[in-house]
């Protein structure tokens, strides 16, 4: 195997590892009740 195979299979990899996190975020984020607007406003990041 050559290295830039190698990479391309890493980074392929990768990209589908995020892609399957992100997924994972919304589904908890449907599950969570959502804040209000007027919380939301409060809160100082």
């Amino acid at each position: 195997m050559n290295p830039v195979v190698l990479g391309i299979m890493i980074e392929l990899l990768l990209l589908i590892g995020v892609v399957f996190w992100i997924r994972k975020l919304k589904i908890n984020q449907s599950r969570q009740p959502s804040l209000s607007k007027k919380i939301i406003k409060n809160l100082k990041f």
